[in-house]
């Protein structure tokens, strides 16, 4: 840790403008991860930016199509989900889909957009998460899921741009010019993990979460019809909730809570 009260030091801004930053890897991973948390805390009148990483491009059955016709498309179908579920902002930063990087391009253009919104807390994949797999011999007829190397891959860029890169006022310096200063996230929420700690009550907003996902019909198609699958699948994570923490929900969504921040006022409370 540097001096910060040396000649000439920059002080890290530590308070948040927007509550949260939701970053996935594609069009409908911030969807299917927090579009109920997301509606949620819109309705409380809290400001929420959705970032995707990549383009799509990788996201469709058909070879024929252009990537840039998929990208364009897509990208709609985000807009349209984030306008259901009254997220103020999305940022798309269109690295080549099915190819990412943790490259130093894409550590600066997440540094670049936390500093822009200053988020409290930071959503995004739980890099760790190599496979979700059960017990084959619990369960004989359920097969496993491979995680997306862009869902892993992104976990690690914001992680790896949250520190130090974020609050390290000598990191990407030409950012300062841009009137983006060094700044202090709060908290970090990960997500599709299997190290879950949080649950949150989206009973309120479960039919904003089912119509958000119809949004994207590239992915499910003109006629898909999300209510039964995402009612199940947050009910589950609901029972879950139960039986870790004792709370009673109808639908929840979960994450990985992380804290890196306590302002000093909650923490003489």
């Amino acid at each position: 840790m540097a001096d910060r009260k040396a000649p000439g030091a920059l002080a890290v801004v530590t308070e948040p403008d927007y509550e949260a930053m939701v970053i996935g890897a594609h069009p409908d991973d911030d969807d299917f991860a927090t579009a109920g948390t997301s509606a949620l805390w819109a309705k409380q009148g809290k400001k929420i930016v959705w970032v995707v990483m990549t383009d799509g491009t990788e996201g469709s059955e058909v070879p024929s199509i252009i990537d840039t016709d998929l990208m364009l498309t897509r990208e709609q179908e985000q807009h349209m989900a984030c306008e259901v579920l009254g997220v103020q902002a999305v940022e798309f930063l269109r690295f080549h889909d099915g190819h990412l990087t943790n490259s130093e391009e894409a550590r600066k253009a997440i540094v670049r957009l936390i500093r822009k919104y200053r988020p409290r807390v930071i959503f995004t994949h739980d890099p760790s998460q190599l496979i979700f797999a059960p017990d084959p011999d619990e369960k004989p007829d359920q097969t496993a899921y491979l995680n997306h190397p862009d869902h892993r891959t992104t976990g690690s860029i914001v992680l790896d741009a949250i520190f130090p890169a974020v609050g390290n006022p000598r990191s990407y310096r030409e950012l300062l010019a841009e009137g983006l200063p060094p700044y202090r996230v709060h908290e970090l929420y990960l997500f599709f993990s299997d190290k879950d700690n949080t649950y949150i009550d989206v009973t309120e907003t479960i039919d904003l979460k089912v119509k958000g996902l119809q949004c994207h019909v590239t992915q499910f198609g003109p006629e898909a019809d999300m209510l039964e699958m995402t009612r199940k699948w947050c009910a589950e994570t609901a029972k879950e909730a139960k039986e870790k923490k004792g709370q009673d929900m109808q639908y929840a969504e979960a994450f990985r809570r992380i804290k890196l921040y306590v302002p000093k006022e909650e923490k003489d409370q």
